[in-house]
């Protein structure tokens, strides 16, 4: 099987649950934030607020095509990912798309709770923080959702039982195929 990629809005759960499915797999993993990060020795939010977002979205489009899919990693996307056409049809047809979700009030609570938000990711609108997570995800959701193989609510699912899940339905791909 190949890569793994995971899809989702902020804090949905990419990478936590993604290092432990890669664990249950016995697979690398990747963060493509945290690729282009170390890449460009810069922060995203530094990078946007730099060069803007435009840019950014470049660069995230060079990180996702320049990643080593080589013995089928598990990757977490950056949550805007899905936003150009040609990653979309890049995810779609390298690997299988896991998207990871919640509702816009609990991932506005994840988003408070954590330390990584407001230094690593700029806002991506000047609503207040619970106005800008549903209009985002009313924007992405249906981009996630037309990806996805597989989908996984993560406010029913702790990261560790939320990989045991894709564990579960990737054993049903694969006894389809």
């Amino acid at each position: 099987m190949g890569p793994i990629f995971l899809i989702g809005y902020r804090c949905t759960g990419k990478t936590t649950t993604g290092k432990c499915l890669a664990d249950f797999l016995n697979r690398s993993f990747l963060d493509t934030d945290l690729v282009l990060e170390s890449t460009y020795a810069t922060t995203i939010a530094q990078m946007v607020a730099q060069h803007g977002w435009s840019y950014f979205r470049e660069k995230e489009t060079e990180t996702l095509m320049g990643l080593d899919l080589e013995n089928g990693p598990i990757i977490a996307t950056g949550g805007g990912i899905i936003l150009a056409e040609e990653n979309r049809h890049f995810l779609k047809e390298s690997g299988v798309v896991v998207y990871l979700y919640a509702t816009a009030p609990v991932l506005t609570d994840r988003i408070r709770k954590d330390e990584n938000s407001t230094e690593r990711r700029p806002d991506l609108t000047s609503d207040s923080l619970a106005i800008e997570t549903q209009r985002m995800l009313d924007v992405r959701n249906p981009l996630y959702q037309a990806l996805a193989d597989i989908s996984i609510n993560t406010e029913k699912y702790a990261p560790n039982d939320a990989a045991f899940q894709i564990k579960a339905e990737l054993d049903k791909i694969n006894d389809h195929n």
